[in-house]
Formats: structure tokens, C-alpha cells, sequence
């Protein structure tokens, strides 16, 4: 299994993609704004409703302790209700962090060359500050029918179901550098950290594939480890790797 198995990209294309690169061509993907736009709409409706269920359990709740109105049965329905809504509004407040990256970037949201990445217009990438890096493409995976209809709001309010992970050098300077809206961009712990791209919500459906395999191929001819995979613990224990700490070879350990 190669480093493009899960695009099934032929090795005519795979030639065809290392061509454009070696002859200096830049790939260049705009930002879909209006997907982002009803994306946020979806989510700001959903965490409406959530706030309004959020307020009325803890009302609720609170009438039922003061006026004896319920059992026992009765406070744990309406605390585990509360513990719901909350749940519900945290979760979409974090996917509409990230969907604050599209209000934050430039018309091109990637572009992508020989010599590194320009991401959302104002986050330049080279790929000498690339620890490696894994990227997925969700979309087609089967959702459990009885799922179906949450699955199909989270995706219409920001769930993230492509995107590609870097492990990144010199990670908190980038961030401190960027655009408050694009700091969503980045996950920094200390000093170690990396840049998580999310794809299918900010570009055309149809740009996906392509921008996946532009990064693949771009950065393993810049000699850095990428992949696009479709292995669920392929993608985990790679993102744990390359947003951890950076390791250090024996040979460069013993130098020191």
C-alpha cells in the first residue's frame, strides 16, 4: 500500500502530478465561501436550539428542586438532559471555531508548490518546517442508519470529514504570526504541535481529492513523509505522533 492508496489515483497520474510540480506549476484551490457561509449558519441554528433546550432543563431543574414538583426519577432525567445540551452546545462551538477559518482566509485557501504551502492565504508552509503529515478523506464512509440524521447535521454544521494533519517545527511562532480567525488552524502544546487542514468544509467537493494528492505528492518529492490514508488507526496514531513532541534520531542524540 502506497502513500496515495486511498485516492486510487493510477500511476499515469501519480507521473502526471510529480511533472507538474518538477516544471514549477503551482496548485492553487479557492475558498468555497458559500459552503462556509451555510455551514455556519447550520451551526449557529443548532447551537440556538441548544442554549433554548440548555435554558429550559436548567429552569426546569431548578423548579423542580424548589417546589418539590418531581421524584428522583424526575431531577435525573432533567440533569442528564442539562448534561446533553451542554455536551451538544460545547461540541458545535468548537466545530464553529474552526469554520472561523474560512471568515479569516484569503480566495485561495491553498496553494500548494515545490517549495512548501500557503494555507488560507496568509500561513506560509515550507516544506523544511514539515515534521510529516497524513491526510484522510471521510466522506464516503458508511454512517449506522439509526445515526443517519445526526451525522447529516454535524456535516451541514462543520464536521470536519477531510483533512490533513502536519507535525510542524517551529509550530508557536506560526501561530503567533496568523490572523486570529485562522488560529484555529493550529494545535500547539509547549512548544511541539502541528497545523490540522480541514478540506471538505472550506473547498468544492470536487477539489478534495485533488488538493489531498497535491500535498502528498508535493511533499514526498520535498522528501518529507506524507500519506493519505484510509485507515481509521493509521490516521490516530499518526496524529498523536506528529502533533507530540518531535523525536530525535540516535545518531543526532549522540552528536549532542
Amino acid at each position: 500500500m502506497n502513500e496515495l492508496s486511498a485516492l486510487g489515483l493510477s500511476p499515469r497520474h501519480e507521473d502526471e502530478w510529480r511533472d507538474f510540480f518538477a516544471s514549477g506549476r503551482v496548485f492553487a484551490v479557492p475558498l468555497d465561501r458559500r459552503r462556509v457561509r451555510a455551514r455556519r449558519r447550520a451551526n449557529a441554528a443548532v447551537i440556538g436550539v441548544g442554549v433554548v433546550v440548555l435554558i429550559a432543563a436548567v429552569v426546569t431543574f431548578v423548579a423542580v428542586l424548589l417546589l418539590h414538583l418531581g421524584g428522583p426519577v424526575t431531577v435525573l432525567l432533567l440533569a442528564l438532559q442539562m448534561l446533553a445540551a451542554a455536551i451538544l452546545v460545547l461540541r458545535f462551538a468548537l466545530l464553529h471555531r474552526r469554520l472561523r477559518i474560512g471568515r479569516g482566509a484569503g480566495d485561495d485557501y491553498l496553494v500548494v508548490s515545490a517549495e512548501g504551502l500557503r494555507i488560507a492565504g496568509h500561513v506560509d508552509l515550507p516544506w523544511s518546517a514539515v515534521i510529516g503529515g497524513v491526510g484522510f478523506d471521510d466522506r464516503g464512509a458508511t454512517v449506522p442508519l439509526l445515526r443517519g440524521p445526526a451525522a447529516a447535521i454535524e456535516r451541514s454544521a462543520g464536521r470536519v470529514q477531510s483533512e490533513f494533519v502536519f507535525g510542524v517545527r517551529g509550530v508557536r511562532a506560526l501561530r503567533d504570526g496568523a490572523p486570529h480567525d485562522l488560529r484555529a488552524l493550529f494545535e500547539v502544546i509547549e512548544h511541539h504541535g502541528g497545523i490540522r487542514l480541514p478540506l471538505d468544509t472550506m473547498v468544492a467537493p470536487e477539489n478534495v481529492l485533488a488538493s489531498l494528492a497535491a500535498i502528498c505528492i508535493a511533499g514526498r518529492r520535498a522528501g518529507v513523509e506524507v500519506e493519505v490514508t484510509a485507515d481509521r488507526s493509521r490516521i490516530y496514531t499518526r496524529t498523536v505522533a506528529l502533533l507530540g513532541p518531535e523525536k530525535t534520531s540516535p545518531a543526532a542524540a549522540g552528536q549532542g
